[in-house]
């Protein structure tokens, strides 16, 4: 089992990257679906937001990697990772596909 900081430097760093928008709705689909669910429905929701196929892929893994958080590692965990998301500075800067919104 992989520890639990290792986890959370793998959905910040892929999640500092997207925009608000897109970073909540991997939120929601990690805090509702398992791991595999939760990679499919992550890589559908960036790939849609306009991300490329590379960038979709690292959002949908980071989308698993906080499912298997609140699978592993329970709710409270998961919650506090989803608060280190929205305080964390520089986020949706790089991969947002619409810059001015």
């Amino acid at each position: 089992m992989r520890s639990l900081s290792e986890l959370e430097v793998r959905v910040v760093f892929q999640f500092s990257r997207i925009s608000q928008e897109l970073r909540e709705r991997c939120v929601e689909i990690a805090r509702q679906k398992s791991p595999s669910a939760a990679f499919d429905l992550g890589y559908q929701a960036a790939f849609m937001a306009g991300l490329n196929q590379l960038e979709a892929l690292g959002i949908a893994k980071a989308t698993r990697w906080l499912s298997v958080i609140r699978r592993d590692y329970g709710a409270e965990a998961f919650e506090k990772v989803v608060r280190t998301l929205t305080t964390a500075k520089g986020l949706g800067t790089s991969l947002n596909p619409n810059p001015t919104a």
